[in-house]
């Protein structure tokens, strides 16, 4: 039977089932039908060791369900940057990363002198495709540089171009919270340097899980590329593949959920996907056009509420609500509506009245920012859908409470 072993080969295998169980899905052992139970014990326990203290659990229906509860105002460090220090290595790998170094330090090596020198220090022969290939994925990664001189490539030690002192220091404290933040927090951990000055408030944690497909997806619009999607349904649960041209990516400020903006050369339209429900990414051809279309967007993203651009039908009129707001005592509401308006117009059309209205494409996403009004809303005009559901919620509401409208009296 195989060793438990707390290191992963593939991070996705631990993002999906991290997701999946403690960030969003609050499943139990008894939703878990990808592979067998040892399995599920497995994940669970590395989920474990990487979280510690942030694992907690309650019992729903009879069955345990465990899920990651952390003060976001209090913690130093993300809980969840543990999974991606978890990666797997063979006996090679660790003695092939300190023999190259250590034989490099000094002067600079062609690949056959590095597998004599690595060979006789090791009293291990080791093969010279084995060597040549791990000093390549290195000069990949940044470690190496390698120049041709004559015949032969050789490698040397890249040199430290960015000089860390205690200013700079403090600046990754900070933005190890943001985007890619785990860089700044393995920078930190090498130097045996922790965040002692910064807490957040408002820190998504779970953001860093989908990170890696972040900087593809950020790669690909940095080179204008078109790029391959798998997308898994969250209904279906199936693998959907999607070809899109990456333009723009959006985040929510009310769930911290983060989408990727892209053109759909097919359906000559643009359209939106959660970050977090991507599998992976492809980078594919070169775009001609791709100033054109972030021009196009440019001149689109105005009228989007917050990440829909609808279907191929669009309601491009939006809405208009018009409020009642008692001008000499509740100007803080009317410094609301400016600040959260996203571009629509407030205008006075008569004693503590105003009527807000925006063009949007889609009418529906700006529905729960208006119910914020009850109370205060004379009318509403947008879709006859969304002018009964209004008024539906509205009366349900009523109905909850116990309110009896007139028409009821």
């Amino acid at each position: 039977m195989a060793e438990f072993s707390e290191l992963i080969k593939n991070f996705n295998k631990i993002r999906d089932f991290m997701r999946d169980f403690y960030i969003y899905g609050f499943k139990t052992r008894d939703n878990f039908s990808v592979k067998s139970a040892r399995t599920y014990d497995n994940e669970k326990r590395r989920c474990e060791s990487y979280l510690k203290e942030a694992m907690k659990w309650t019992y729903s229906g009879g069955s345990k369900v465990s899920f990651v509860s952390a003060d976001c105002g209090k913690i130093q460090v993300n809980p969840l940057f543990s999974a991606w220090k978890s990666k797997s290595f063979t006996t090679n790998d660790i003695m092939l990363h300190f023999y190259i170094l250590d034989a490099l330090h000094s002067s600079d090596k062609s690949s056959e002198e590095l597998t004599e020198e690595i060979s006789i220090k090791s009293s291990k022969t080791f093969d010279l495709q084995t060597v040549r290939g791990k000093c390549n994925e290195y000069v990949d990664l940044g470690l190496l540089s390698k120049e041709k001189k004559g015949k032969a490539f050789r490698y040397k030690l890249s040199e430290d171009i960015i000089k860390f002192d205690e200013e700079l220091f403090d600046a990754i404290k900070f933005f190890q919270s943001d985007t890619l933040g785990v860089i700044g927090n393995y920078i930190l951990d090498n130097f045996d340097c922790v965040n002692d000055l910064f807490l957040f408030k408002h820190h998504y944690i779970a953001h860093t899980l989908e990170d890696g497909i972040l900087y593809d997806i950020l790669t690909a619009m940095r080179e204008h590329k078109k790029i391959e999607i798998i997308i898994l349904g969250s209904k279906s649960g199936k693998a959907v593949k999607n070809r899109v041209i990456p333009i723009k990516i959006l985040c929510s400020f009310w769930s911290g959920r983060r989408y990727i903006c892209a053109y759909l050369p097919a359906a000559h339209r643009f359209s939106t996907y959660r970050i977090d429900a991507i599998k992976s990414v492809a980078a594919l051809e070169f775009v001609e056009n791709y100033t054109k279309i972030q021009d196009a967007l440019s001149h689109n993203i105005d009228k989007v509420w917050g990440v829909s651009f609808e279907g191929d039908t669009r309601n491009e009129k939006g809405f208009s609500v018009v409020l009642q707001i008692d001008e000499n005592n509740e100007q803080y509401l009317i410094n609301r509506i400016n600040k959260e308006g996203r571009g629509g117009v407030l205008k006075r059309i008569g004693e503590n009245t105003f009527k807000f209205t925006k063009e949007v494409f889609d009418a529906n996403e700006a529905m729960p920012w208006v119910k914020t009004f009850i109370g205060r809303i004379l009318s509403f005009k947008s879709t006859d859908l969304l002018e009964k559901k209004l008024d539906t919620d509205i009366r349900r509401m009523a109905k909850m409470y116990g309110i009896v409208g007139k028409e009821n009296e």
